[in-house]
């Protein structure tokens, strides 16, 4: 089993879940997850995996360190990827981690349905807290190279920038989902981090301001990145096209460049379509997500449940 869904009791929880699936639930066997770290200190959580691809040769390192203010009632994930492991290092210090702020999760304490879709190269969550919807994705993407030109393309995807005590009922595009990033205001960090065949991290931005308008920045997914999608709807035979998710960048000439696609990840149109709906679509199941609390039609993304 690839993926599966329940309710988990508040945002510890959530994590315990998570953790148990990816590392001794999930099957095949081969593709389940290594746990370096699971540590549990002054309540809070850390959690550290290494996964093993889909042959089970590479090593993919990815965290998860749960964080929460009482006090204005914010208890997050904060995200992390990392090119290694070192045992003495913290969750921050871990080779090749994102520096400065890094993609979050915005949840709350109390009940939390769920939906994990995993295999050996990436985890993706979606958590539903009140009517909004929360997603995560850590690991590789499906890159447009190949393992010599591209061999690490890690991606640390949240539903909140990098700010701390930001809360789940926050409107705003701080709070967007990795599918259609978004910054309220210009900084370094997203909540859609790429490592790039560099080795440097990139941040992907479809969205700018409170007012939300689209920007043509850098480095933006396509095809959420364009507002025409507010005009499409299902295909004449009442079907719904899945579109894939291509992280792509623009240089100074106004040309495109292709990263590669999101995996298990498709765009798909809102119109007369709704959170938590089933499409059928290449003999697998798609869950349709929304972007947090927004229900436009172009604010949908599926989620391959396998």
């Amino acid at each position: 089993m690839a993926w599966t869904s329940g309710t988990a009791s508040n945002y510890q929880d959530l994590l315990a879940r998570l953790r148990s699936f990816v590392t001794t639930e999930m099957t095949p066997a081969e593709q389940r997850w290594q746990e370096l770290r699971w540590s549990i200190s002054q309540s809070e959580q850390e959690l550290i995996l290494k996964g093993p691809g889909l042959a089970a040769s590479d090593e993919i390192y990815v965290g998860i360190q749960t964080f929460s203010d009482k006090s204005n009632s914010t208890y997050n994930w904060s995200l992390q990827g990392y090119i290694g492991y070192q045992p003495a290092n913290d969750f921050a210090t871990q080779p090749g981690a994102i520096q400065g702020s890094n993609p979050k999760l915005a949840l709350w304490n109390t009940a939390i349905p769920y939906w994990i879709v995993a295999n050996g190269r990436r985890i993706i969550l979606v958590a539903k807290i009140t009517t909004n919807y929360e997603a995560l994705y850590l690991g590789l993407i499906r890159p447009y190279a190949t393992p010599g030109q591209y061999p690490y393309p890690l991606l640390v995807g949240g539903s909140l920038t990098g700010k701390r005590g930001l809360s789940y009922s926050l409107l705003s595009p701080d709070h967007r989902h990795f599918t259609d990033p978004g910054e309220e205001y210009e900084t370094n960090n997203t909540a859609c981090m790429l490592r790039s065949a560099s080795g440097q991290w990139l941040s992907f931005q479809n969205v700018m301001y409170a007012e939300e308008s689209r920007q043509f920045l850098k480095q933006q997914v396509w095809p959420t990145c364009y507002d025409y999608l507010h005009t499409l709807r299902e295909a004449p035979d009442g079907t719904y096209p899945l579109t894939p998710l291509v992280l792509t960048a623009q240089d100074g000439a106004g040309r495109q460049n292709l990263f590669g696609e999101l995996d298990g990840c498709f765009q798909v149109s809102g119109f007369g379509n709704a959170a938590e709906n089933l499409i059928h679509a290449g003999g697998v199941d798609h869950l349709v997500v929304q972007n947090v609390y927004r229900t436009s039609v172009r604010d949908y993304w599926a989620l391959r449940l396998e």
